[in-house]
Protein backbone atom coordinates (compact mmCIF):
# COMPACT_ATOMS: atom_id res chain seq x y z
CA UNK A 1 0.00 0.00 0.00
CA UNK A 2 3.15 2.47 -0.82
CA UNK A 3 1.30 3.34 -3.48
CA UNK A 4 -1.87 5.06 -1.72
CA UNK A 5 -1.46 8.56 -2.69
CA UNK A 6 -4.84 10.21 -4.00
CA UNK A 7 -4.76 10.58 -8.13
CA UNK A 8 -6.80 13.28 -9.53
CA UNK A 9 -8.88 12.05 -12.25
CA UNK A 10 -7.56 14.69 -14.99
CA UNK A 11 -10.13 15.77 -17.15
CA UNK A 12 -9.47 16.24 -21.31
CA UNK A 13 -11.57 19.13 -22.61
CA UNK A 14 -13.40 17.92 -25.48
CA UNK A 15 -12.10 19.62 -28.82
CA UNK A 16 -14.68 21.55 -30.92
CA UNK A 17 -13.96 22.27 -34.53
CA UNK A 18 -14.60 25.75 -35.61
CA UNK A 19 -17.55 25.15 -37.81
CA UNK A 20 -17.27 26.51 -41.89
CA UNK A 21 -18.71 29.54 -42.59
CA UNK A 22 -22.11 28.64 -45.00
CA UNK A 23 -21.59 31.36 -47.04
CA UNK A 24 -18.18 33.09 -48.54
CA UNK A 25 -18.59 36.81 -47.87
CA UNK A 26 -16.71 38.46 -50.59
CA UNK A 27 -14.73 41.99 -49.56
CA UNK A 28 -15.91 44.96 -52.19
CA UNK A 29 -12.81 45.45 -54.52
CA UNK A 30 -12.01 49.27 -53.85
CA UNK A 31 -11.52 50.86 -57.06
CA UNK A 32 -8.86 52.77 -57.15
CA UNK A 33 -9.47 56.15 -58.37
CA UNK A 34 -6.63 57.84 -60.84
CA UNK A 35 -4.01 59.80 -59.20
CA UNK A 36 -4.29 63.46 -60.55
CA UNK A 37 -0.95 64.97 -60.37
CA UNK A 38 -2.85 68.71 -60.44
CA UNK A 39 -5.64 67.85 -58.56
CA UNK A 40 -4.58 70.43 -55.46
CA UNK A 41 -4.25 73.33 -58.04
CA UNK A 42 -7.09 72.35 -59.99
CA UNK A 43 -9.78 72.16 -57.47
CA UNK A 44 -8.30 75.27 -55.24
CA UNK A 45 -9.19 76.84 -58.97
CA UNK A 46 -12.41 75.79 -58.98
CA UNK A 47 -13.09 76.11 -55.45
CA UNK A 48 -11.86 80.14 -55.18
CA UNK A 49 -13.93 80.80 -58.46
CA UNK A 50 -16.98 79.14 -57.21
CA UNK A 51 -16.64 81.22 -53.93
CA UNK A 52 -15.48 84.50 -55.55
CA UNK A 53 -18.88 83.88 -58.13
CA UNK A 54 -21.11 83.48 -54.60
CA UNK A 55 -19.69 86.85 -52.83
CA UNK A 56 -20.11 88.89 -55.95
CA UNK A 57 -23.68 87.58 -56.98
CA UNK A 58 -25.18 89.83 -54.47
CA UNK A 59 -23.61 93.15 -55.75
CA UNK A 60 -25.75 95.79 -58.21
CA UNK A 61 -22.80 94.63 -61.46
CA UNK A 62 -21.19 92.00 -59.58
CA UNK A 63 -24.54 89.91 -60.06
CA UNK A 64 -24.14 89.78 -63.94
CA UNK A 65 -20.19 89.17 -63.90
CA UNK A 66 -21.15 86.28 -61.31
CA UNK A 67 -23.68 84.73 -63.71
CA UNK A 68 -20.44 84.54 -66.72
CA UNK A 69 -18.46 83.50 -64.21
CA UNK A 70 -20.28 81.01 -61.92
CA UNK A 71 -21.29 79.20 -65.80
CA UNK A 72 -17.87 78.77 -67.10
CA UNK A 73 -16.31 77.66 -63.58
CA UNK A 74 -19.34 74.95 -63.80
CA UNK A 75 -18.53 74.13 -67.43
CA UNK A 76 -14.85 73.57 -66.66
CA UNK A 77 -15.66 71.43 -63.76
CA UNK A 78 -17.87 69.50 -65.97
CA UNK A 79 -15.33 68.78 -68.59
CA UNK A 80 -12.56 68.04 -66.16
CA UNK A 81 -14.92 65.11 -64.88
CA UNK A 82 -15.36 64.01 -68.05
CA UNK A 83 -11.78 63.67 -68.47
CA UNK A 84 -11.09 61.58 -66.05
CA UNK A 85 -10.57 64.17 -63.15
CA UNK A 86 -10.69 63.07 -59.35
CA UNK A 87 -14.75 63.45 -57.83
CA UNK A 88 -14.08 64.27 -54.36
CA UNK A 89 -15.58 66.41 -51.86
CA UNK A 90 -14.22 69.89 -52.78
CA UNK A 91 -14.80 69.39 -56.28
CA UNK A 92 -18.63 68.40 -55.33
CA UNK A 93 -18.34 71.61 -53.24
CA UNK A 94 -17.27 73.76 -56.25
CA UNK A 95 -20.02 72.47 -57.99
CA UNK A 96 -22.44 73.26 -55.96
CA UNK A 97 -21.33 76.44 -55.15
CA UNK A 98 -20.95 77.74 -59.07
CA UNK A 99 -24.79 76.31 -58.90
CA UNK A 100 -25.78 78.48 -56.17
CA UNK A 101 -23.67 81.22 -57.37
CA UNK A 102 -25.10 81.76 -60.57
CA UNK A 103 -28.75 81.09 -59.94
CA UNK A 104 -27.98 83.71 -57.00
CA UNK A 105 -26.78 86.28 -59.53
CA UNK A 106 -29.88 85.45 -61.62
CA UNK A 107 -32.28 86.53 -58.90
CA UNK A 108 -29.97 89.60 -57.98
CA UNK A 109 -30.01 91.09 -61.45
CA UNK A 110 -33.72 90.91 -61.48
CA UNK A 111 -33.78 92.37 -57.93
CA UNK A 112 -31.30 95.24 -58.93
CA UNK A 113 -33.27 95.66 -62.25
CA UNK A 114 -36.59 96.22 -60.20
CA UNK A 115 -34.91 98.40 -58.00
CA UNK A 116 -33.36 100.27 -60.15
CA UNK A 117 -36.38 101.01 -62.65
CA UNK A 118 -38.35 102.16 -58.79
CA UNK A 119 -35.80 104.22 -58.40
CA UNK A 120 -35.62 106.03 -61.80
CA UNK A 121 -39.42 106.18 -61.18
CA UNK A 122 -39.33 107.59 -58.28
CA UNK A 123 -37.19 110.47 -59.26
CA UNK A 124 -39.31 111.04 -62.63
CA UNK A 125 -41.51 111.55 -60.36
CA UNK A 126 -40.13 113.24 -57.44
CA UNK A 127 -38.89 115.75 -60.53
CA UNK A 128 -42.41 116.52 -62.24
CA UNK A 129 -44.02 116.83 -59.05
CA UNK A 130 -40.85 119.70 -58.26
CA UNK A 131 -41.02 121.12 -61.43
CA UNK A 132 -44.97 121.39 -61.53
CA UNK A 133 -44.72 123.05 -58.28
CA UNK A 134 -42.47 125.92 -59.74
CA UNK A 135 -44.54 127.02 -62.59
CA UNK A 136 -47.20 127.79 -59.90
Amino acid sequence: MDNNQYQQPQYQQPQYQQAQPVYQYQTPVQQQQPVDPNYAAVAKEFLTQAIISCAISTLPVGSIIAISMATKNRKALLDYLSRGGLHTDRIKLSSALSRAGRYTGIGFTIFWAVWLLYYALVMVLLFFGIATQIGR
